[in-house]
């Protein structure tokens, strides 16, 4: 507020001839600056005129320079634009190649992993890749599996992701297979406890893993106990495929015992899956035992 009063005093205490004088100079300088934004056509009217009034368009530049090189930059806006854009892309396929390579060595993790599970079962399992996911054919808990009857799936093959039990295959057709999860809580599993050989049932609890419990009433299970698949006559699944680790026993008043266990497979982070298209052999044949006869009976 005081500069301004300041200008205004100074402003009438200026003679009529300088008041006409700063008008002319302001007029000059628009015009330097108009011939400054034009294209062109008016540069050579600028350099003339720069030439006459040299010391004149120093002093204006002094003034206006900095205002012309502003609008002077308004038009490289644009183009400045344009390259945000371009780096945006190109940081964008940077992110793409970093995540694919993330996946690729994921898959190759999980690759090596099946390979490992068929090097120690001596079976044949086919790597397939989960497309879809969702309830079907009567259960809440499946996916479809990018292998079918054409890879030689069929409907009851057992399916591991190398570590443990997925689930089961209940159809397939050409290329695609549909796969119900042992976590489904309608889908009951023949299981044994590894430990102690003891037969039972594994239950489904989605994404809380399995309950367990053993046909016999007086069957001793421990938090720790590792719970498979098996035996082959009483699953309908490949035996020996590792279900979970009991992490909790549960005694009811009837006497029933009932295992809590932490699923060895999450069911919703299936990405690679093998299908145990040929189980392992069959144990070795064993020579039967016959009675030991002693010279010391006679």
């Amino acid at each position: 507020m005081l500069q301004r009063t300041r200008l205004a005093r100074s402003a009438r205490g200026l003679t009529r001839r300088q008041r006409v004088s700063a008008v002319v100079l302001a007029t000059v300088a628009l015009a330097f600056l108009t011939l400054d934004l034009g294209g062109s056509s008016l540069r050579d009217a600028h350099s003339g005129m720069r030439g006459v009034l040299g010391s004149l368009y120093r002093g204006t530049d002094a003034v206006i320079g900095p205002v012309r090189r502003f609008v002077q930059g308004i038009p490289s806006a644009g183009s400045n634009q344009g390259t945000i854009e371009d780096l945006r892309h190109r940081n964008a396929q940077l992110q793409a190649r970093l995540d694919a390579k993330d996946a690729d060595q994921r898959t190759a993790a999980e690759l090596k992993t099946l390979q490992l599970q068929a090097n120690a079962t001596g079976g044949t399992i086919l790597p397939a890749k989960v497309i879809a996911f969702g309830p079907g054919a009567g259960f809440d808990w499946t996916v479809t599996i990018d292998a079918g009857s054409g890879s030689g799936v069929h409907q009851g093959m057992t399916v591991t992701d190398g570590v443990g039990l997925v689930g089961r295959v209940l159809h397939a057709d050409a290329n695609t297979s549909v796969v119900v999860l042992a976590a489904d809580p309608d889908s009951g599993v023949g299981a044994r406890d590894a430990k102690t050989a003891e037969i039972g049932l594994v239950h489904g609890q989605g994404t809380d893993g399995f309950t367990f419990t053993p046909l016999s009433p007086r069957a001793v299970v421990k938090v720790g106990d590792v719970i498979e698949t098996g035996p082959q006559s009483s699953s309908s699944y490949d035996a020996g495929v590792r279900v979970g680790v009991v992490t909790e026993v549960r005694n009811s008043a009837d006497g029933t015992v009932t295992a809590v266990v932490d699923a060895a497979v999450s069911p919703s982070s299936l990405a690679l899956v093998g299908v145990i298209v040929k189980p392992g052999p069959p144990p070795a044949h064993r020579p039967a035992l016959t009675p030991h006869t002693s010279t010391a009976h006679r």
